[in-house]
């Protein structure tokens, strides 16, 4: 008699730490879905500021290049009466180091744009 009480105690000592488990385990489920849908739109905010970011570089980028393109003309046509001190010749190489910069600008964020969309792709 006493062993099949003890018995019966232990299983309903093992039932209860299992239905103890059981709702941890789905506190622990419903958590892990709250990060996974939170990284997932912070990967979207993410996604959609790198391409905005972008779209400026590329606008940015295409100005710069018109102007400096424009200068570089002018210089190179009146390069017999220019010297490297010349405000118009110093402007140019303000402007290349410009040009350069936003291409940079715009690499980086075509970079992370695609880093986005290979992490949040689905995996096969």
């Amino acid at each position: 008699m006493k062993h099949t009480l003890l018995l019966l105690l232990c299983a309903a000592s093992l039932l209860s730490c299992s239905s103890n488990l059981k709702k941890e385990n789905e506190v622990l489920r419903s958590e892990i879905a709250e990060r996974r849908e939170a990284l997932a739109q912070k990967q979207q905010d993410e996604l959609q500021k790198a391409r905005q970011a972008m779209a400026e570089a590329d606008s940015l980028l295409a100005a710069a290049t018109k102007e400096h393109d424009e200068l570089h003309e002018w210089v190179m046509a009146h390069a017999q009466q220019l010297n490297d001190r010349s405000p118009e010749v110093q402007r140019l190489n303000r402007l290349r180091a410009r040009v350069d910069s936003l291409h940079e600008a715009f690499e980086t964020q075509a970079h992370k744009v695609k880093y986005i969309l290979h992490k949040t792709q689905p995996q096969h």
